[in-house]
């Protein structure tokens, strides 16, 4: 089986590749900047038609899309467009699509949400992958739409991008404070990793929630994430959203409606040996 993976070279896109080749996949990726190895394709989102040309020359089995852009000028020609031409392109081949959404599509207003609930961004990243979601889902109407949360490594690994901003803030080198009420239900990479490509072999279509177990607060969480890799979390700076300048989603509990094994995901709390 061919699974091509946008993002290769990305934290979840790195541990996707090397996942599916354990698993006997055949796999080749897109990167930007940032190659891997020669099994990468350079490809520029902002170019209309580079990632289709891409996905037809390998002629893959599936694709999943983990390319994005947060927050810069290119939020909507690489967030919104480049997930649209992922989808199209794995449509015209009829091959399996997962794209990668996330929790910021909620406002963080409702105690929990499911994959029933409607998204109601508050800020651009979250509009974008909104509308990134409504596009992917016409363009691939049997494209499953995952929505995860923070990810993170495990504290034998190399951090991610949020392990490492936690250990920076830590030793004092990023003058960062964590919010004490924004909860989240961050995600192991490995486990997600592993419940996309299980994914990969069900008919499954639309939205799936795919977060940890249980929330958290970004400040407890940044906290763990330092102990966890038995560094000194003394000097975690802790804030409120009051003092936020922009409004920011306050409770991102996402729920899933579905039972499968795999896509039950360990908490935060379970994977750091957080004391409950």
């Amino acid at each position: 089986m061919r699974l091509y993976v946008t993002g290769g070279s990305g934290y979840l896109g790195t541990y996707l590749v090397a996942a599916a080749r354990a698993l006997g996949w055949q796999v080749r990726a897109s990167h930007y900047s940032h190659p891997i190895d020669e099994s990468q394709d350079t490809v520029d989102l902002r170019q209309r038609g580079a990632l289709t040309q891409a996905i037809n020359a390998f002629r893959p089995d599936a694709v999943i899309h983990t390319a994005y852009r947060q927050n810069d000028p290119d939020l909507h020609a690489v967030t919104v467009l480049g997930a649209v031409e992922a989808a199209a392109a794995s449509a015209v081949m009829n091959a399996r699509h997962i794209h990668l959404s996330s929790d910021m599509v909620f406002a963080g207003t409702a105690d929990e949400y499911d994959e029933i609930d409607m998204p109601d961004p508050i800020v651009p990243y979250g509009v974008a992958k909104a509308v990134a979601e409504a596009a992917v889902a016409q363009a691939h109407p049997e494209a499953s739409i995952v929505r995860t949360s923070l990810i993170y490594s495990l504290p034998t690994a190399a951090p991610g991008r949020h392990d490492q901003l936690a250990i920076d803030a830590a030793a004092g080198r990023t003058p960062l404070a964590f919010f004490t009420d924004e909860w989240r239900c961050p995600v192991l990479v490995d486990e997600l990793s592993a419940a996309l490509i299980d994914l990969l072999g069900h008919d499954h279509r639309g939205p799936l929630h795919l977060v940890g177990a249980a929330p958290i607060s970004r400040y407890d969480f940044a906290r763990a994430l330092v102990s966890a890799r038995g560094l000194d979390a003394s000097g975690i700076q802790a804030t409120t959203l009051a003092k936020n300048p922009s409004p920011r989603p306050a409770k991102l509990v996402l729920r899933s409606s579905y039972t499968h094994p795999a896509w039950q995901l360990r908490s935060a709390a379970e994977v750091l040996g957080i004391p409950t």
